[in-house]
């Protein structure tokens, strides 16, 4: 069914709620029962906090702008949720629901296309099941995407690109947490590809594999 993926929701506050959405810049509407017994529906517009109390600012439809203690907030209710799946779950579900999927054929194709990019050859050593999942299929796509890019800042200067000459192949294996290794002119990354990926993933690979190189 259409909204299975709700079961995934993992109980929050609606305060943690509120935050997420906020720092993750996502202007959906919601809806608001305050502890007065008042009823607004808007958009956040910003969240600050002064000594012990947080103030939220919102704004309607109508335009109309509203202040209010964010622990006076008692009842949060959203109503798109899909469009937040990824928060809502804690990162059960792995990406935001509606992309366009990709087989594991074009997978493993757009993969080979890559190898000139990474001047490596990438090697996808997953097990069967991990790839039969949709959203596994594209983060592992934007975990290639990350390292290309980190891969194009390492060589910018001499050293860097004398080091990632050594490389020869990039293993990129399911984990549980991001790891980088170096065995050889072989690279290893590791990474969990069924969950939400790191933030900032271009930035980590460079750091950790900045020290392997």
């Amino acid at each position: 069914m259409e909204t299975d993926y709700i079961n995934q929701f993992k109980a929050q506050s609606p305060a943690a709620i509120i935050h997420s959405m906020f720092r993750e810049k996502k202007q959906l509407k919601i809806a608001l029962s305050l502890k007065n017994g008042l009823y607004v529906e808007g958009f956040i517009v910003d969240i600050a906090k002064e000594e012990y109390q947080t103030f939220v600012c919102m704004k309607t439809e109508e335009q109309e702008v509203l202040f209010f203690d964010l622990q006076e907030v008692s009842v949060l209710r959203i109503k798109h949720p899909k469009k937040i799946a990824v928060s809502l779950s804690k990162g059960n579900i792995s990406r935001p629901l509606g992309e366009d999927p990709i087989s594991v054929l074009q997978l493993k194709r757009w993969t080979l296309e890559q190898e000139p990019l990474l001047e490596a050859t990438i090697n996808l050593s997953f097990e069967k099941p991990a790839l039969q999942e949709a959203n596994a299929r594209l983060n592992c796509k934007d975990v290639i995407a990350s390292l290309l890019k980190a891969k194009q800042l390492i060589v910018e200067d001499e050293m860097g690109l004398a080091a990632w000459k050594e490389i020869e192949t990039v293993t990129i294996t399911n984990t549980e947490t991001l790891q980088v290794t170096k065995e050889g002119n072989v690279l290893k990354i590791g990474v969990e590809i069924t969950k939400v990926l790191p933030k900032e993933l271009e930035n980590l690979f460079i750091e950790k594999i900045e020290k392997v190189l």
